[in-house]
């Protein structure tokens, strides 16, 4: 790779960089307050320092999953847009069950002597919650507790990854399931914390932990429990909203005080307030911005694809709007001065609208592909193949009409409009089918 390589790979590398990091720490710990030799001294130690190592990168994980759902502006610079800080929060978390899952098993396994059905009796009963039978051990509650403490941890956060990962459910219905990954995660913190262990022998891992732990507590405070309160958000009025054609429905928000602050291409977060006379929930749902930021307000287009979007075509002027971001670093002033191909699919071509207008004289050559079923899904049109043109020599637009054609858009057809892809900055919006279509033919066409 060339320097400029680099530079790009540890850009959007950084955020796993620090995950791995943070998760070895732990481990590294343990090795550093331990004879290395005692750890693994026989089989049974062995899976109990697997047990350990397995609950202390899982832990961690745990509470770096709950800090990627925070939605900050800050963390989509580690790993180069909030869409990857999904992705790694999705995976993180599946992650983090993997090993906690594997955390008590190993730690039961240490007892097990298959000569011996007392030996797995007693490691069946290791996995059950512990109880008191009489005042006599009332020294030992703390242990007890934390001891169980774990037991809830896990029984929780198994319910609900599975139901985030594995079930379906209705959007308002996982959001609040969703919430409960908080009160699982304060279970699992008082055990780790708590339980005699080597956690508890360390100061310095003790430390550590304890920090881990208040940084997955207050990132979901901050988000599931004071996110009406402390997360600042710009109050809009919507000027005016319509359904266009093939059920694009547009709409044009002025702000009422502070405005986002935002650069094209970026998306927000949007709910409608005291909107639900016209089937319009105050659920919040991510939408590009199809304006420029010198602009006094910001246009929104939005596809009916569901019940929440569908419902949006009954939205009325001078209905409130709460907006918080704006996210991303899908804008064209990231990239330099490098030539540049747009790819849009649909209503994918929302943030290229607000790039476009934005664009100015010292802008790099832009080379649009706009890709719809039927002509008149096209949106702002004159914008596009007159106004645009007009005020950027270097803008070229190419419509793409698959009824015309009977064939979708391909890379060599953009390759015959705009030439060799070297040195080209190539975006792609657009439904996940077309996106992963074009992006695995621009690959095969030697695109990095």
């Amino acid at each position: 790779m060339q320097g400029k390589d680099y530079i790009l790979w540890f850009k959007e590398k950084i955020g796993w960089i620090l995950i791995v990091l943070f998760s070895i720490i732990p481990v590294v710990l343990l090795f550093a307050t331990n004879d290395v030799g005692e750890l693994f001294y026989d089989v049974p130690e062995t899976l109990k320092t697997f047990g350990k190592i397995t609950a202390l990168v899982g832990f961690v994980l745990y509470a770096i999953n709950l800090l990627l759902a925070v939605r900050k502006q800050w963390l989509e610079n580690f790993f180069n847009g909030l869409n990857r800080v999904y992705i790694a929060h999705h995976i993180t978390g599946g992650i983090a069950l993997s090993f906690l899952l594997f955390h008590p098993l190993l730690l039961a396994a240490q007892y097990v002597n298959f000569s011996s059905l007392s030996s797995l009796r007693y490691a069946a009963d290791y996995l059950l919650p512990d109880t008191f039978n009489s005042m006599d051990e009332l020294a030992a509650i703390q242990e007890v507790v934390a001891f169980d403490s774990g037991i809830i941890a896990l029984i929780g956060m198994v319910v609900l990854l599975v139901l985030t990962f594995f079930v379906k459910l209705p959007y308002r219905l996982w959001l609040f399931t969703h919430r409960f990954l908080g009160v699982a995660f304060l279970f699992a913190g008082f055990h780790v914390l708590f339980i005699n262990s080597d956690v508890a022998d360390s100061l310095v891992l003790t430390i550590y932990m304890a920090s881990w732990t208040a940084i997955g507590l207050g990132a979901f405070i901050y988000r599931s429990l004071l996110g009406n309160i402390v997360i600042r958000r710009s109050r809009y009025e919507v000027k005016g909203a319509a359904l266009l054609e093939k059920d694009v429905i547009g709409m044009y928000l002025e702000p009422i005080g502070r405005a986002v602050n935002y650069v094209s291409g970026q998306f927000v977060y949007i709910r409608f307030k005291g909107c639900e006379k016209d089937g319009i929930s105050d659920e919040t749902h991510p939408f590009s911005i199809a304006a420029n930021p010198g602009a006094k307000g910001i246009v929104l287009y939005v596809k009916a694809l569901g019940d929440y979007t569908s419902a949006l075509k009954n939205l009325q002027s001078g209905s409130i709007a709460e907006i918080e971001g704006a996210f991303g670093k899908f804008s064209y002033t990231n990239f330099g001065d490098s030539p540049q191909i747009w790819i849009a699919g649909g209503i994918g071509i929302t943030p290229f609208i607000g790039m476009a207008r934005d664009l100015t004289e010292r802008a790099p050559a832009v080379d649009l592909y706009y890709s719809v079923q039927t002509r008149r899904e096209l949106i702002e049109q004159e914008v596009l193949s007159q106004y645009m043109p007009a005020v950027h020599p270097n803008f070229r637009y190419f419509p793409y009409v698959f009824e015309e054609t009977n064939e979708f858009l391909s890379a060599s057809f953009i390759h015959e409009q705009s030439g060799d892809f070297l040195g080209k900055e190539i975006f792609i919006c657009g439904p996940p089918a077309m996106m992963k279509s074009m992006r695995l033919q621009l690959r095969r066409m030697g695109v990095k």
